[in-house]
Parts: structure tokens; sequence; C-alpha cells
């Protein structure tokens, strides 16, 4: 008996640190079957099985708690994508190579990520801030940790000086392309990833790299 005393509060403890990510879990759940407009605290919290007030101890609202969705999708990716460039030692070129085929495995064809980007399309007239939001919370330090190469490359000379620096959208837009192809087509109309990474990736070095 004295053994399951001493250990109830670690439980407790345990229980307490795995709860916001249960209730993130759960948001997802809801927020994919629902959308976003109709998805409501009460229904996550039923779902997470803790009260409507539990999720306001770790989240301030419902826009707080989706962005935080979000960034518990991402944050793993991005931190590795930042480590490419801080630890990298070779050309832009195979940097830039480095981090397209890491996110083109773990990004792009993460169906969770695009299921998210769905909602985002789907609500983003209807919420601008939330779409606001994601913009300054997500997008924003992607295409920062994207300029960052590209201007590491103009530094060294390997990259020509063009619009494209300013301009990292360009750059990216064909994962663009991909969310909606999948999103719209899935399987009736299949794409090669791999040989659409190999052409998006030539594409881009090729429009980037000094002659």
């Amino acid at each position: 008996m004295t053994d399951m005393v001493e250990t109830r509060p670690d439980t407790r403890r345990r229980r307490k640190a795995e709860r916001p990510q249960e209730i993130l879990e759960a948001a997802f759940a809801e927020f994919s079957r629902n959308g976003y407009a109709t998805t409501t605290l009460e229904r996550i919290a039923e779902r997470a099985g803790v009260t409507k007030g539990t999720i306001y101890v770790y989240f301030e609202n419902k826009e707080h708690l989706f962005i935080s969705m979000v960034q518990e999708f991402t944050k793993g990716a991005q931190e590795i994508v930042q480590e490419m460039y801080d630890t990298h030692d070779g050309s832009t070129a195979d940097l830039l190579r480095a981090q397209f085929s890491f996110i083109y495995q773990h990004i792009v064809e993460d169906r969770r990520r695009r299921e998210v980007v769905r909602m985002l399309i789907a609500e983003a007239s209807r919420f601008p801030k939330l779409a606001d939001r994601y913009f300054d919370e997500i997008l924003r330090p992607c295409l920062d940790r994207l300029k960052q190469a590209i201007q590491r490359g103009v530094d060294r000379g390997e990259i020509r000086k063009s619009s494209i620096v300013d301009l990292p959208q360009v750059v990216i837009a064909p994962i663009a392309l991909v969310d909606l192809w999948l999103m719209m087509f899935d399987n009736r109309q299949p794409l090669d990833l791999k040989a659409y990474f190999d052409a998006h990736l030539e594409m881009v070095l090729n429009g980037l790299l000094a002659k």
C-alpha cells in the first residue's frame, strides 16, 4: 500500500504533463472532422476527456489552440531545417538540396499538415485573423529560413543576385501546387512525388545558381 501511495504523485505529474498533447490530438480530430468554424472547445474537451476549463489552463482560446496544434505538427521539422543551415559547411546547392529533400519527405507528404492547409484555405476568408496568425507564426519563419539559405549563397558568390532573393514564395510555390493537387485529385490523378521533387529542385537551382 505504501508503494502505491508513493507512486501516485508521479503518476499525476506524468498525466498532467501529457495533457496538453492529448488536447492537441483531440483538437486535430475535431477540427479535421468538423472544420474550424463549427468545432467547439466543449467537443474538444469531451474527446480529450477533460473539462473545458482545463483547456483554458493551457490555451487562451480556440484560435490559440488551433495555431498551437499546427506548431506542434511542424516545430520538429522546422528545427531540423534550421539545424541543417547551422551545421552545413558545403555548397549552398547541397544545402538547398538537403533541405528540400527533407521538406518533401517529412512535410509535403504529411497528411496531417495537408489537412490543416485544407482547413485554412476553407476558413481564411471567414477568419482572417486566424490566417494572419498562421502566416506570422508558421509560414513567415519558413520563408525566413529559406531567405537565410539563399542569402548564404549570395554572400558566397554561389547564387546570383535577383528578385528571387526577396521573394522566396516563388521558390516554394510548387509545394503549394502539390497540396492542391493531392487535395483535389488524390489517387485519381496520381503524382510521382519523386519525379516532381527532382523537377522542382532542378528549377530552383537553375534559377538561383550563378552561372
